[in-house]
């Protein structure tokens, strides 16, 4: 469990946003600032923040940004989420847009890319909204921050961790417990990659046979993830996302 909380801000938000930012640090929270290619605020290894007030949601519905921005919180996170600051119901009224266009515009968001988007009333309610976020990812789930982008500084032990926490719903915490497990990433994979799986008769109960079953927070939705990504092939994928 980490002894202080700590939440990674993208400098041009930590520019704009100081009022968020005093109060992240006055609540205790560990505030890190550094050029974020995806979201504007990092809480831990599988969730990204987007910030958005509402005018700047409509705007980027309009120009397109909404939706190129969606598509890259989804493959750099597993939990991405958009933090929608102010009332919708009033931006309405200075807008030309339909009503429809903006809840599609949601709606396509959430089914299309699974992100999450909750709603708060200004800025010091998204500050409240981020310290909860970091306090139940790193507290209550014990993650860590971890950013998809490797210093090979890191030593060893930290590189192997950056590389298995890649995978589908493996963060930094099951990673480390494969590797004190299998120890090494080979093993770790070959692992993944051969487990086996038995479906009940009634086909509603899946469970994990083999050496995996004994490591914690390893079930079989996380195995047929990982076998899904390192048993496909990768030229039927690209024509796939050519569509």
């Amino acid at each position: 469990m980490p002894e202080k909380l700590h939440i990674c801000v993208d400098s041009n938000e930590a520019s704009s946003r100081r009022d968020i930012l005093n109060y992240l640090r006055l609540s205790g929270v560990n505030v890190d600032i550094q050029k974020l290619t995806v979201c504007d605020y990092v809480v831990s290894d599988r969730v990204g923040v987007e910030r958005k007030d509402v005018g700047d949601f409509l705007g980027s519905i309009m120009d397109g940004r909404l939706f190129s921005q969606a598509k890259a919180m989804s493959e750099a996170y597993e939990r991405p989420v958009i933090i929608l600051e102010g009332a919708i119901s009033r931006a309405l009224k200075r807008s030309a847009m339909k009503p429809a266009s903006i809840y599609g515009a949601l709606a396509s968001i959430a089914l299309d890319y699974g992100i999450s988007v909750l709603p708060t009333e200004d800025p010091d309610s998204t500050a409240v909204l981020l310290q909860r976020l970091a306090y139940r990812e790193q507290t209550k789930d014990n993650r860590t921050i971890q950013l998809r982008a490797v210093d090979r500084s890191l030593p060893l032990n930290k590189q192997q961790l950056f590389l298995l926490s890649g995978f589908p719903q493996i963060g930094t915490a099951s990673a480390e417990a494969l590797l004190e497990s299998f120890d090494t990433p080979l093993r770790v994979i070959e692992e993944l990659a051969e487990a086996e799986i038995k479906v009940s008769a009634s086909g509603k109960t899946k469970k994990l046979t083999g050496p995996l079953s004994e490591v914690g927070g390893i079930g079989p939705t996380i195995v047929e993830y990982a076998q899904t990504l390192l048993k496909s092939s990768y030229r039927v994928a690209c024509l796939e996302n050519s569509d």
